[in-house]
């Protein structure tokens, strides 16, 4: 994005009289004129998909300028009647007061009150593990069109504190330490441009970690390696290092020590990435993944080194204790009940068999409740056959009506039984039958709801529901982002009034397809 002053720049004007010759660049006032009202009809569209779904999911990203100005973007996730997922932006504003707690939740509010998004279709606000976001959901819940909405924490950063925590650990710690080192030495030398090897090195790609940066210490471990030799060729040469940089190397043993630190964590790099996904429905697909991820990659085998043992225990205590599944509190867990009315993942078969019971339960409770709220909506056959009821009406000569309509009582009379007992089918029946139900997923869960949801209508509203609940945060982080990084530098010439503008037409005209 760039601010809209710039078709006003004399090398901007010069580049298009190259381009096309002769065409006359419209000015400032035209431009945000246009831009203007496009704005206006997209939000209408937005405002439109939002309140023909049944269930929305909200996430959101906080960044700060250049010119230390404080930014938050809300993000919705829902799921469409064609049963595709969808993200929108609703908002991108500059929080001129504080961004406290408080704050935070009045705005996230504000922006759902102008999308009339009615409490019964708040479904979660996905958030990272900062202190300010988890008091924000609990503050949200005291309102009344709150109430029902849980706070979700990004599985992206709770995997990043669970890796964190496990990097933590002597002697592992001590390895990272020394490669940082290693690693900051070249970059340094890189930039002074004393050394055409360091240079070189430097030049392939060799990483620093940062704290704040998911999967940057295992990218910093990947780069040393991947150049182990050449590092060690320039430490070890006199003619291109001083006397006291040979001990920057890492030992034998540090070196295979950063090795089994990268086998042990590129599967959970992979999942990150997949749960990170905008178009899986990631929530359902979490817990499975992380069983399968401790019971196949996490076990402990016995010719595992000492420091891929420590990791790998580590490891598994943290997503037990951060998912709680070691836990018998399973009562509303989302992450249960999204696996469960995923097809591919309805037997629970990574829990016991007390749990899987408990879990059906939970569901059953769930259905029946979005059954009694207002979420219901009509069905995409019924929807055509009203609209073409209304039709045949308006055009249909009278006696081609009459047929009509005694077709259709004949049709009620004949086929009222079957329907009336489909539509009395409990949640716990539909449950049953569709835990028998083996046929195939072919393209996703989503696609199979939208092949089944006539036969389960129940337990389809609580699959919208729970689908529209991103695993991870980071569909909002993206708004600003690039292969991992913000470029604040090129947003920072950008007037706060406009911001919004251009990243609510950025994002959305592309979702739309507009």
């Amino acid at each position: 994005m760039r601010p809209v002053n710039l078709i006003e720049g004399v090398g901007f004007k010069k580049m298009l009289n190259i381009l096309e010759p002769g065409y006359t660049v419209p000015k400032r006032e035209t431009v945000m004129h246009a831009l203007t009202a496009k704005y206006h009809n997209t939000k209408e569209k937005v405002l439109e998909s939002i309140q023909n779904s049944q269930a929305v999911s909200f996430t959101t990203d906080m960044w700060t300028s250049l010119r230390m100005e404080s930014y938050m973007t809300i993000s919705a996730h829902f799921i469409t009647k064609a049963w595709r997922p969808q993200c929108l932006v609703l908002e991108t504003k500059q929080m001129e007061e504080n961004p406290t707690t408080a704050n935070i939740a009045e705005r996230l509010g504000e922006v759902a009150d102008a999308y009339e998004i009615p409490g019964c279709k708040r479904v979660a606000l996905v958030h990272d593990n900062a202190a300010n976001m988890v008091l924000c959901a609990d503050i949200l819940r005291q309102e009344a069109e709150w109430a029902d909405v849980k706070g979700v924490r990004c599985t992206g950063h709770t995997l990043q504190l669970c890796i964190n925590a496990a990097l933590e650990q002597d002697p592992i710690c001590r390895t990272a330490a020394a490669a940082r080192h290693l690693t900051a030495h070249f970059k340094k030398e890189a930039r002074k441009g004393l050394k055409q090897k360091p240079q070189k090195v430097a030049e392939h790609l060799l990483t620093q970690d940062v704290s704040t940066l998911w999967n940057s210490s295992r990218r910093m471990l990947e780069c040393l390696l991947e150049h182990r030799w050449p590092i060690s060729d320039v430490l070890s040469s006199p003619n291109y290092t001083e006397k006291r940089e040979p001990s920057l190397d890492l030992t034998t043993a540090q070196w295979n020590m950063a090795e089994d630190i990268c086998n042990v964590l590129k599967p959970m790099v992979t999942l990150m990435e997949l749960l990170s996904e905008e178009d899986n429905t990631s929530l359902s697909a979490t817990l499975p993944m992380l069983a399968h991820l401790k019971r196949r990659h996490l076990a402990v085998a016995e010719d595992d080194s000492p420091a891929t043992k420590s990791l790998k225990t580590k490891l598994v205590q943290e997503i037990d204790r951060r998912w709680q599944l070691n836990d018998q509190i399973f009562d509303g867990s989302l992450y249960i009940q999204a696996a469960v009315i995923d097809p591919r993942f309805k037997l629970l078969s990574f829990l016991d068999v007390a749990k899987r019971h408990e879990a059906y339960v939970n569901l059953s409770q769930l259905a029946d409740s979005l059954s009694a709220s207002q979420l219901e909506e009509p069905g995409p056959h019924e929807r055509e056959r009203d609209n073409s009821t209304s039709t045949e009406e308006e055009e249909e000569p009278a006696q081609k009506k009459r047929k009509t309509d005694k077709e259709r009582e004949m049709e009620m009379l004949m086929c009222g039984d079957e329907e009336e007992k489909e539509d009395q089918r409990d949640s716990k029946e539909e449950i049953k039958d569709y835990l028998q139900d083996r046929t195939k997923v072919n393209g996703g869960p989503l696609a199979w709801w939208g092949k089944n949801e006539d036969r389960y209508p129940k337990l389809a509203r609580a699959a919208k529901y729970l689908f529209s609940i991103p695993a991870t945060s980071t569909p909002s982080e993206r708004i600003f982002s690039k292969a991992g990084l913000i470029f604040n530098k090129t947003r920072s010439c950008l007037l706060s009034e406009n911001i919004d503008k251009l990243v609510f037409l950025s994002h959305n005209l592309k979702r739309l397809g507009k």
